[in-house]
């Protein structure tokens, strides 16, 4: 079979669709210049590999002859992985819901004019054959063309209302308001009116895990020092129901992107790299405050999953694993009854099916998906559950062999930047809460990785696969690295990782700093040009860039002594705070960073012999408070050639400097006396 322009490019996403009858291009001059020239609508299509929707879609209607057909007569096709770029994904998932008040989602389908790429008509997924009230694809298809030819002066003279709309949504408040005093008692009531007291978590179905709000919590109460509060049992108990549910891997780790039903039963099976590790965050926060062992095991578990199966053997992360297996979406994690009691011996057996639910109904396509399932709401609600775990454990052994033996759903081996710095940071603070140095190597691989791949002395890439490391970064590839970065130099020392952050640091502000209304911007300032220029503050999946951008600026601030860096930091607040008035809960990410900025910030530097053998004494009480308002950092003495960290002397075997915001404390010989400091922060 005969394959596109796609079979060319690096994204196994654009890569599924080389053998389809679209003649399809990916975003660019070819594409951009074709449609002008043949005064052509443009078709845009954009998914990613691991999107069950997409496939349908693909199977459906791109790889349909006569569909093909017409696509290829009447449009040029361009077709976008929005993992590789979320610029484009930004605008448009935005210009949907401009145009149909409505969000989006995947696959996004949009028509854009031939002459500026703005879109007059758009959805996301359309059937082969009218249904679920919506059009048969081939029939907008030509509807769409015949409008085009017959209103494509209206339809110019309508781009330009969207085309405005797009740029004002990121224009700055004109009266430079100033975020709220009782902003955080409005974001708390705004999450008790959705919270699910009785299945955790937030909203109804379909139910996304939400770590950035999960971690807001957890943040704010250790902020105000709160004790028996209602929040943090918000936060605790919708991670306890996750970790239960069929939302997580309750044999082999990881979690999957949602539910679609709101008691965390059966998920979306697709397995995304940033949500394990903003999952994994919350799951080591949670249990750094509480010391309860199940979160310590479900980040373990977590954390296992992430490098076992998704760590390359160069030292980068893979971005997804799909939904779908050969037999259908989730079939690779789903059991039959009869198969489970065949493998297992009538003991593990008789544990095993009460435990995960086999004693009941099936509950996905005529199978079992495993979650704890629980005889009653009341034993449920205290988790009233007395089980023989060696048995459990071996028959989750058992059965993880056999499951390993399936064909696998595919795995997106593309190494994003952003994501594999979510990543890392996570997995250090695993380390730290767990006490387990093991993943530290798998750390410092992929930063490594990352620095001699992705990094230049102009700047940074975004994506990697097969050897080759392109286009431009994003704000969040910048602001990600740099607190990956942050986190390692916390457990283990290395100038050459500071001398990496500060260079990041400068070319952030240099490339996407809006030096005009303040706060960064998406895309650099040599990025290039688009209907839209997004500004995002809100959180997506994942923290805004513009919230750790905000963070690692106001910690390398302080380590640095660097007021640039607090100042460019600090116009982020300046901008957003309109944003962050008008919608607190989308902002969750933002306000722990406003609340660093509110706070004093405390930065502990360690000095110590290289050889000095008892420094855990110093650093495990660090390591257990886990507060988001002090940095620490053991620095070797004769180790950094910055003069604010050089002149942190060394007087004895170790010595500890506490300093606040622009102010540091005496320094402190004395072991006992140090934690009876550090325990009054």
């Amino acid at each position: 079979m005969n394959k596109n322009r796609l079979s060319k490019q690096t994204s196994p996403y654009l890569q599924q669709h080389a053998e389809n009858p679209v003649d399809w291009y990916p975003w660019g001059k070819e594409a951009l210049d074709k449609a002008k020239k043949e005064n052509k609508p443009i078709l845009l299509s954009i998914g990613y590999s691991a999107c069950h929707w997409c496939h349908v879609m693909a199977h459906e209607s791109f790889e349909d002859d006569q569909t093909a057909k017409i696509m290829n007569k009447y449009f040029i096709n361009i077709k976008v992985d929005r993992e590789e770029r979320p610029d484009l994904d930004k605008i448009y998932q935005t210009s949907q819901i401009l145009l149909n008040q409505r969000s989006g989602g995947w696959p996004l389908t949009m028509f854009l004019a031939h002459e500026n790429q703005a879109p007059f008509f758009g959805g996301t997924y359309f059937p082969n054959t009218a249904k679920y009230n919506l059009p048969s694809f081939k029939e907008l298809l030509i509807k769409v063309q015949e409008y085009y030819k017959e209103n494509y002066k209206e339809i110019l003279d309508h781009n330009q209302s969207i085309i405005k709309a797009l740029g004002d949504i990121h224009k700055i408040n004109k009266n430079n308001e100033n975020i709220h005093k009782d902003i955080e008692e409005k974001y708390i009531q705004n999450v008790q009116k959705i919270f699910d007291h009785t299945m955790g978590g937030f909203g109804s179905a379909p139910k996304f895990p939400q770590p950035g709000l999960l971690m807001h919590i957890l943040n704010s109460n250790q902020y105000n020092k709160k004790e028996n509060c209602k929040d943090l049992d918000m936060a605790l108990y919708s991670l306890l129901s996750m970790q239960e549910g069929g939302i997580n891997d309750q044999l082999g780790g990881g979690f999957f992107r949602y539910s679609v039903d709101d008691v965390w039963m059966i998920p979306h099976f697709e397995k995304m790299l940033y949500d394990n590790a903003c999952l994994l965050e919350c799951y080591c926060k949670a249990y750094s405050m509480t010391k309860e062992k199940n979160f310590l095991n479900t980040a373990r578990k977590t954390a296992y999953w992430i490098v076992d199966e998704m760590q390359s053997i160069e030292g980068g992360f893979y971005s997804s694993i799909d939904a779908d297996s050969d037999t259908g979406e989730g079939q690779y994690y789903i059991w039959e009854k009869t198969e489970v009691e065949e493998n297992l011996s009538n003991e593990q057996y008789k544990v095993f099916s009460k435990y995960y639910g086999l004693n009941k109904r099936d509950n996905f396509d005529k199978k079992y998906h495993l979650y704890v399932s629980y005889n009653s709401k009341a034993d449920f609600k205290s988790r009233k559950k007395n089980i023989d775990k060696k048995l459990l454990n071996e028959s989750i052994d058992i059965l993880l062999k056999i499951r390993d033996k399936r064909k696998k759903p595919f795995t997106d081996e593309k190494i994003l930047t952003s994501w594999n710095a979510l990543t890392i940071k996570s997995l250090i603070d695993y380390c730290k809460t767990s006490k387990d140095m093991t993943y530290i190597v798998n750390s410092e691989k992929a930063i490594n990785f990352l620095i001699e791949e992705m990094l230049f002395e102009d700047g940074l890439n975004a994506t990697y696969k097969d050897g080759k490391s392109h286009i431009n970064a994003y704000l969040d590839d910048y602001a990600f690295l740099i607190d990956a970065i942050l986190n390692f130099l916390s457990i283990k020392w290395d100038n050459k990782l500071l001398k990496q952050a500060i260079l990041l640091s400068d070319l952030l502000i240099e490339k996407f700093l809006d030096n005009h209304d303040g706060g960064f911007f998406f895309t650099a300032k040599d990025h290039e040009d688009l209907i839209q220029k997004p500004k995002p503050t809100a959180d997506e999946a994942f923290p805004s860039g513009n919230s750790i951008a905000a963070k690692v600026l106001i910690k390398l601030g302080f380590l640095m002594n660097n007021t640039q860096y607090l100042d460019s930091a600090y116009s982020v607040f300046t901008y957003a705070s309109k944003q962050i008035n008008d919608s607190p809960n989308a902002h969750s990410s933002l306000l722990d960073s406003y609340l660093l900025k509110e706070k004093p910030f405390v930065i502990i530097i360690l000095k110590a012999e290289s050889t000095y053998k008892d420094l855990a004494l110093w650093l495990d009480p660090l390591v257990n408070l886990n507060k988001p308002y002090i940095d620490y950092y053991h620095v070797p003495k004769n180790n950094t050639g910055y003069s604010n960290i050089d002149d942190k002397i060394l007087l004895g075997e170790v010595t500890a400097y506490i300093c606040t915001d622009y102010t540091c404390e005496e320094p402190i010989f004395d072991l006992e006396e140090f934690i009876s400091r550090i325990n009054l922060l």
